[in-house]
């Protein structure tokens, strides 16, 4: 059990989303010490983007208590020491979206300090805003529902401490859920007040589901050594207490939506012509605060490098990048409002968690497997299953390749990287089949073609460390050069893959699979 303790504050800010889907185009413009971003249109975006205008939380965690042992992870946002009073006041106006992932494990206690800077652009606006755990399991007082609770008002003063409160949070089971602030939600949510919450299951909540660890690093359940688990797994790598939802990577999905003709309304309102939410019309569809073709780039609220587990246990990263035969985990939120159908190329997924809850055909999955391998007359108590679960592969799952998310709900989507070579290498670089009149392998169609190779190319562009292109009809038709392989993943109301309508755009992201590890050649036989 740790004590997290989260310093959250309220403020304004701008994001630049793209017009269109030249990514090596599409470069911030930063402002100059004389640009003023309330003003000025075009700072800080380039003249191919919009500039959007935010409300936001920004800060992050604060520090950790571990079995005694005390780490600020960021000291400056120590409300209390008055000698951080102005910097923090300072930080108004450099909000962006979504706002700082939280995250804990069973029986932790969490603490969100909220504080509430005011905006920069808009300093008439005297909102006040709270912190609305969605999902979550907590008091009345404490829901950020300020019709039955309260509001933190305006930070007004530097040179006097702000006023702020703290919420508090055990978490009781794992689960992806989120935050945001309840004030006046309709705007606020929209205007991009919200985050991501997830939980993880604690070794003790583990424990009790019979899922160990030994000394060795080997996990057991029920006494039963599970060898598909590796030793370098922790409680982290599971998302429920079931060891049938342990993954090898996780990537968070945040999805929402932005009209940015609402937000235009409120950066600069007309008294005349106010702006209606029932007019709510998006042009901008995110995926973790960002639009195609920015979501193949590394976040920017990413941790660098060598930044300590409190830090760097997960992130918004949204391109998915893993290794054939790995388990991957998509933590789904949709913080929009409108229904999003997921889909997902290349793959079948499972579905572990709705709501911060394991789906219940996990279980049935498991016992019907093991009562068709040793009991198939169904003599066999519960008792006797528990001692001898096997691992999950029964046809009976919540399976599928799209996944319809309404707003405010959360999916855990469970997915293996199978090895696609078997079933297609061959055809696309020798085209060997069967059949009476053979058919010419792709890499020969594209050559009488005048193509030269399969033009994927996600990222193609100086200066950025990700993926140019698939290589697989180039030289020695002997190297294997299936790998990399891209699977797109995007919201199927196809229009919403546009930036105000120029496609490509909007909840589009790619997942790059590369080959096997420790496998990285193998000849065609």
């Amino acid at each position: 059990m740790a004590i997290r303790h989260y310093v959250l504050l309220a403020t304004d800010g701008f994001i630049c989303l793209p017009n269109g889907p030249d990514l090596c185009s599409n470069t911030p413009n930063p402002c100059t010490s004389a640009d003023n971003p309330c003003t000025d249109p075009q700072c800080p975006c380039s003249e191919d983007r919009k500039k959007v205008y935010v409300f936001s939380f920004i800060g992050g965690l604060y520090k950790v208590i571990d079995e005694g042992n005390v780490q600020y992870e960021n000291p400056e946002l120590n409300w209390k020491d008055s000698r951080k009073w102005q910097d923090l006041f300072n930080l108004r106006g450099t909000g962006t979206i979504p706002a700082p992932m939280i995250w804990g494990e069973v029986g932790d206690r969490i603490y969100i300090t909220l504080i509430n800077l005011g905006m920069k652009c808009r300093p008439d606006l005297m909102d006040p805003h709270t912190v609305h755990l969605h999902g979550a399991h907590v008091a009345t007082q404490l829901d950020g529902f300020p019709e039955a609770s309260f509001a933190v008002p305006m930070w007004m003063k530097p040179t006097e401490e702000p006023p702020n409160a703290t919420y508090f949070f055990e978490p009781e089971h794992p689960g992806t859920q989120m935050y945001h602030c309840h004030v006046e939600a309709s705007e606020h949510v929209q205007m991009g007040m919200y985050g991501a919450l997830v939980v993880y299951p604690s070794k003790k909540s583990l424990e009790k589901a019979g899922i160990t660890q030994d000394q060795k690093g080997r996990w057991y359940l029920h006494r039963e050594h599970q060898c598909q688990i590796p030793i370098t797994a922790t409680n982290r790598n599971f998302a429920y207490n079931d060891i049938n939802t342990y993954f090898d990577k996780e990537y968070v999905m945040l999805l929402s939506d932005i009209d940015s003709v609402w937000h235009d309304a409120v950066w600069k309102p007309d008294p005349n012509n106010p702006f209606n939410a029932v007019n709510f019309k998006p042009d901008y569809w995110l995926v973790n605060g960002r639009a195609f073709p920015d979501t193949l780039l590394p976040h920017p609220q990413t941790p660098s490098s060598g930044s300590n587990s409190n830090l760097t246990q997960i992130n918004y990263e949204s391109y998915v990048h893993i290794s054939t035969n790995e388990k991957f985990l998509l933590r789904m939120i949709n913080l929009g409002y409108q229904v999003v159908p997921w889909h997902i190329h290349g793959w079948h997924f499972t579905v572990v968690g709705k709501d911060a809850h394991p789906s219940p055909f996990l279980k049935i999955a498991t016992k019907l497997n093991y009562l068709e391998r040793n009991d198939p007359m169904g003599y066999i108590d519960d008792m006797d299953y528990m001692d001898n679960m096997e691992q999950m592969d029964h046809e009976l799952q919540n399976m599928g390749f799209t996944a319809t998310i309404g707003s405010g709900e959360t999916y855990d989507l469970l997915l293996i990287a199978e090895d696609k070579r078997p079933v297609y290498r061959k055809y696309i670089v020798k085209g060997e089949d069967s059949i009476q009149d053979k058919i010419p392998s792709l890499c020969s169609q594209l050559a009488d073609m005048e193509v030269a190779d399969i033009p994927t190319e996600p990222v193609n562009c100086p200066n950025y460390n990700t993926v140019n292109y698939i290589d697989i009809c180039q030289g020695n038709q002997g190297d294997d050069k299936f790998f990399p392989q891209f699977y797109p993943a995007h919201n199927h109301d196809d229009y919403k893959v546009t930036n105000n309508g120029v496609y490509p755009g909007g909840q589009l992201i790619f997942i790059q699979t590369d080959a096997p590890k420790n496998v990285m050649k193998m000849t065609l036989q």
